[in-house]
């Protein structure tokens, strides 16, 4: 759990702030920091528990990206736009956690050996299989890989890969079904080579 402190500095989200605000930004901050966050800790702890994530670290890493933006002056609700931004914060950590969870399931509904007995064999199958999939993805035109990417990958919804590209909602649901049916069609013929 991170202590509470006057300056910001690294959360265990993995934000890093290397620089330094604004004179003008770092007393706003500061005066922010003294004022809320004591309040932001409490609506955390009440509105999803008392972690994880902590709502202390949550609360830290919330100050971190305030501190980061290019002109934090012209945010007109620091408050509102704090409580939105430690809402966002819990509720990416939940959607990773989620990713994280679902993708250990697969595995361990896919695999059937028990996880701990990983023979050779079954090792230098996996890593081949990883081979033919990066080789496919890569292979792909980069729209295509983009999106898939961004959906497989980061977990990204169809809208929000959308709004981020600017490339049309149903367009990108379109390149992820063909990257997908492109890797599927890439495992199957390896798949029957080696048979």
């Amino acid at each position: 759990m991170i202590k509470r402190y006057t300056t910001v500095t690294e959360t265990t989200f993995g934000i890093a702030i290397g620089c330094a605000p604004s004179t003008a930004n770092a007393e706003r901050l500061r005066e922010l920091y003294r004022r809320h966050w004591t309040e932001l800790c409490r609506y955390i702890a009440h509105t999803f528990g008392r972690g994880p994530p902590d709502p202390e670290d949550v609360v830290q890493t919330v100050f971190a990206q305030f501190a980061a933006l290019p002109d934090a002056g012209a945010i007109e609700n620091p408050r509102a736009f704090l409580y939105r931004s430690a809402h966002n914060v819990v509720i990416d950590y939940h959607r990773k956690e989620a990713v994280r969870t679902r993708f250990a399931t697969e595995c361990a509904a896919a695999c059937p050996e028990p996880a701990d007995e990983l023979c050779p064999e079954r090792v230098l199958s996996s890593r081949q299989r990883l081979a033919i999939i990066e080789t496919t993805i890569r292979a792909m035109e980069l729209k295509r890989r983009t999106v898939f990417i961004m959906n497989r990958i980061h977990d990204l919804s169809f809208s929000e890969i959308s709004r981020r590209t600017g490339i049309a909602e149903s367009t990108v649901k379109y390149h992820v079904v063909r990257a997908t049916i492109q890797c599927e069609l890439a495992l199957r013929a390896a798949d029957t080579c080696v048979e």
